[in-house]
């Protein structure tokens, strides 16, 4: 049963109030706004609408509702003032504080009883709003979850296959997810650049389909590229197309993803330059998107301390230096900042087959 607290001064009021309600609800009858206070803040569970009247002689109504819109607990009880004055702007006040509903004195019963059903009901159908979105919210986070795993998944998948295809390149992409783990956590700390941190778990695990395009080229292209001519190594480009494009063919059939759209940009856009003379597009500065800029660092640093492009893999400290000079060339010259204030975590990272 739905409880209704009245709070009255007068005693003839209370009784009538509580005599046209009683047979419909718990009736809390309250003869001051000092006590009804005090009763709502020690009550386990507060009624469900309060009629209160405006003029007591301790404390008025008004002051009642302000201290109930100012409690956690209180604020959200429906106040439903009860007055004899016949004034506009006492009325307006109400309202303004918070107030559902204004009856005025003296009321017949089955009025009382009308409006206070309107507000019960108008809780029942809030509460049962709550309770959809509640299991709508629920659902979504349930599928939310299924996604993620699923992506997780189709991750792990490609690069199940790139180690079919090479151990080199699906080590490479193993790492490269690390380093980008700890770069994007830097720059989430240093709020320099607009990158939430749900998108930068996606960003992390995304990162390894970099080079997915790889799995397309003959086996001759997979080899270590200091043995390719310089038409082969040009051919070797070709891996950003080819990976983009396959990502693209799911972006086609899906509805928008993010996973799949920072898997796209990442594939086909992380050996652009900011200077403009990268490929396959020959995008420049800000066109280059971020996730593909900040790829674009931790790639080339794990090349250079590994493969190093066919020569012998450099030192930390020489990696660091080459990134350093290829600032506003190769490199978003913030991205490279952002990198070098990092570079002992960097640095700090092992694996077993980094020299």
């Amino acid at each position: 049963m739905h409880k209704v607290m009245i709070v009255d001064d007068n005693m003839t009021n209370l009784i009538m109030a509580k005599k046209a309600l009683e047979d419909l609800y718990e009736i809390i009858p309250v003869s001051s706004g000092k006590i009804a206070l005090e009763f709502l803040e020690e009550m386990p569970e507060p009624p469900d609408v309060v009629l209160l009247d405006v003029d007591m002689p301790d404390i008025n109504g008004f002051f009642v509702i302000s201290a109930m819109k100012n409690s956690e607990k209180l604020s959200r009880i429906p106040v439903v003032f009860l007055t004899a004055q016949d004034d506009i702007t006492t009325e307006i006040e109400g309202y303004s504080l918070g107030a559902v509903d204004y009856i005025k004195k003296p009321f017949t019963a089955t009025l009382l009883r009308k409006r206070v059903d309107v507000h019960i009901s108008n809780i029942e159908e809030r509460k049962h709003t709550e309770k959809v979105n509640e299991q709508l919210q629920k659902a979504l986070t349930e599928k939310i979850h299924n996604i993620s795993e699923l992506e997780y998944a189709i991750v792990e998948m490609f690069t199940s296959l790139m180690a079919s295809r090479s151990f080199i390149i699906s080590e490479h992409c193993i790492r490269v997810e690390k380093y980008m783990s700890v770069f994007l956590d830097s720059l989430i700390e240093s709020r320099q650049f607009s990158i939430e941190p749900k998108d930068a778990e996606i960003l992390k695990f995304a990162s390894k389909m970099h080079d997915v395009g790889k799995i397309c080229l003959s086996d001759r292209y997979l080899v270590d590229i200091g043995d390719l001519s310089i038409q082969e190594k040009e051919f070797n480009h070709a891996h950003t197309v080819l990976g983009s494009e396959a990502v693209r063919k799911v972006m086609n059939v899906v509805s928008e993803n993010k996973f799949l759209n920072y898997s796209y940009n990442m594939c086909r856009s992380h050996h652009e330059r900011w200077d403009g003379k990268g490929y396959p597009d020959k995008l420049m500065t800000t066109n280059i998107p971020i996730e593909a800029r900040i790829l674009a660092i931790v790639n080339s640093y794990d090349i250079f301390r590994t493969t190093n492009d066919g020569g012998d893999p450099l030192t930390h400290a020489e990696a660091i230096n080459r990134i350093r000079f290829w600032s506003g060339t190769h490199f978003d010259p913030e991205l490279v900042d952002a990198f070098l204030n990092i570079e002992r975590q960097i640095d700090a990272i092992r694996f077993d087959d980094v020299k």
